[in-house]
């Protein structure tokens, strides 16, 4: 399928996905499906968590606009229905964390033994060769899946961005797949729905009456959807890319998340303990606004996103970009605390400054 036969199905899913949002905003106010201010939460209002059911929904008509589905399609379908479903009834009554990880753990599995998609090689990360999985090809990308998932759930705690971080790695592996590969045909639907969320979710002013939310079944749904489009085109005889290039594809979300799991397993607590721990918590108490924020962080994701590409193109060793990424990883956290920090004592001296000429 070329790109020409594919913008009606990539038009309509982003429509649908508008139209949903509509549709869904006051039924929302209804029952009751909101998030309110207070605690962790700074928002203002109490707004609608509808952007998973509206996700979901125009992924489901983009993909059958593209063809009959069938097999991994099927199995896709099951899965995403099965993480919203849990994630809408968590948004709206707040489920134990054991719930939320034994149906992630279910939809994985759905997407290994279901669409037979699984991470039976890493790539060549240490300059010793294809390392394969083995026997424990089925846990490990249980581990990763989970991880994956829950790192743009984690990631979900500002306007726009988890949107944005979802929709630059789905561009990256359209662009890298084509529109010819049916793995990079779902990323373009996929994208298409995420732009239409963010219509309703990104910090600006026009759309601040209807303004809604993501929720668990949105975030979720996209991190599942950026597993199994990766392994798709990273793994197996049809693979178009090494694993290692596609780390830098999430390099942001999961920066974070294994960030905030190594500092919480330091103090004793959970790792799914929530926590104002995140890279944008840092950037807040740097006491730069939203959008700065935003800003920062997509621009870090687009930089290293672009490092993946071409890194690819340019047949960039694994070694090389997995050194490069780990070291980005390890020093990620430090890289953000400083420009908070410099940006608060900018703050503070040109309140001084003001001060003073006053």
């Amino acid at each position: 399928m070329n790109i020409q036969t594919l913008i009606p199905a990539i038009s309509i899913a982003f429509l649908v996905t508008v139209a949903l949002m509509f549709a869904l905003h006051p039924l929302a106010l209804r029952i009751g499906l909101v998030d309110h201010p207070g605690g962790r939460k700074r928002h203002d209002g109490t707004v609608p968590i509808i952007g998973g059911l509206a996700i979901f929904g125009g992924m489901i008509v983009g993909e059958i606009l593209v063809g009959p589905p069938s097999g991994g399609y099927l199995s896709a379908l099951v899965a995403g229905f099965l993480l919203v479903s849990i994630g809408v009834i968590d948004d709206r009554i707040s489920l134990p964390p054991v719930t939320r990880i034994i149906t992630q753990l279910a939809v994985v599995l759905i997407m290994i033994f279901g669409a037979g998609l699984q991470l039976s090689d890493i790539g060549d990360p240490f300059g010793t060769g294809l390392i394969s999985m083995g026997r424990f090809t089925v846990l490990f990308t249980l581990v990763v899946s989970l991880t994956l998932i829950n790192a743009y759930n984690f990631v979900d705690g500002l306007d726009g961005l988890a949107g944005s971080m979802a929709l630059i790695a789905l561009l990256s592996v359209a662009i890298v797949a084509g529109p010819n590969n049916a793995f990079g045909a779902a990323a373009l639907i996929a994208a298409a729905t995420t732009v239409g969320f963010l219509v309703f979710n990104f910090p600006v002013r026009w759309n601040r009456s209807v303004r809604s939310f993501m929720g668990d079944a949105g975030s979720t749904l996209l991190g599942l959807s950026i597993v199994w489009l990766t392994l798709g085109i990273a793994q197996g005889e049809a693979r178009v890319i090494s694993p290692v290039h596609c780390l830098w594809f999430a390099a942001v979300p999961i920066f974070d998340c294994l960030s905030c799991f190594v500092c919480r397993i330091l103090k004793k607590k959970s790792p799914f303990t929530p926590g104002r721990d995140h890279f944008h918590h840092a950037l807040r108490r740097g006491e730069l606004g939203g959008r700065q924020i935003l800003a920062i962080l997509a621009g870090l994701q687009i930089t290293y996103a672009s490092v993946g590409l071409l890194g690819h193109y340019f047949a960039v060793p694994d070694v090389a970009l997995f050194i490069a990424w780990s070291v980005l990883g390890l020093s990620q956290r430090v890289v953000i605390r400083n420009i908070a920090k410099y940006h608060r004592l900018y703050i503070s001296s040109q309140s001084q400054r003001r001060k003073f000429a006053g």
